[in-house]
């Protein structure tokens, strides 16, 4: 089921519904593929022994970091990295302005390269942070074995419904939408863990 296509959304000028629509992970075919290596292209030029040093705080500062993102707005990234991922599943309108302003971070351009930046910052932020609590009392692979911060996906079934795909066989995904950001996530937990 996991190789099943994803429920794509509708198009959008701006916000949440902007990021939802122009990212890989809510879109099937050539268009997938192609943000998919823009996504791949921005991880592979982070540098995972960075993510592994010690650090205090939320995942997602020092992954933003490593894009690039400057420490005099570090925290007002992270906070809106929250509220998109919180919103990242749904499209709740309530995250447009958070989306906005990280769009005006990685420069302003509402196109597929700034979507992607954005996209890995959003993935990794809940499902990082939520890894390291439950590392902090058990083994990773403990955790990734028996209780994955991500525990299914959605994809759409022959007949057209959604259905719901447990994770819990493959914590980071499989195939074409695997998880190209596992290592970063492992490096993450390692230097929240130090």
């Amino acid at each position: 089921m996991l190789s099943y296509p994803v429920p794509e959304v509708e198009p959008a000028a701006r916000g949440i519904g902007w990021l939802r629509a122009n990212v890989s992970r809510f879109a099937n075919g050539e268009v997938h593929a192609r943000r998919r290596a823009i996504v791949e292209e921005i991880v592979a030029g982070i540098d995972l022994d960075g993510l592994r040093r010690a650090y205090d705080g939320h995942p997602v500062a020092p992954l933003a970091r490593a894009l690039g993102v400057a420490e005099r707005v570090m925290p007002g990234v992270v906070a809106d990295v929250r509220v998109a991922a919180a919103a990242y599943q749904t499209g709740d309108a309530a995250a447009d302005s958070a989306v906005d302003r990280l769009v005006a971070v990685f420069g302003g351009e509402y196109d597929e390269r700034t979507a992607a930046h954005i996209q890995v910052l959003v993935q990794a932020c809940d499902a990082t942070a939520t890894l390291i609590e439950r590392a902090r009392t058990r083994t990773v692979d403990e955790v990734l074995r028996t209780d994955p911060p991500v525990a299914a996906t959605r994809r759409v079934g022959p007949d057209g419904t959604v259905v719901v795909v447990p994770l819990t066989a493959t914590p980071f995904g499989a195939g074409p939408r695997g998880c190209p950001g596992r290592e970063h996530a492992l490096a993450l937990v390692e230097g929240a863990l130090r």
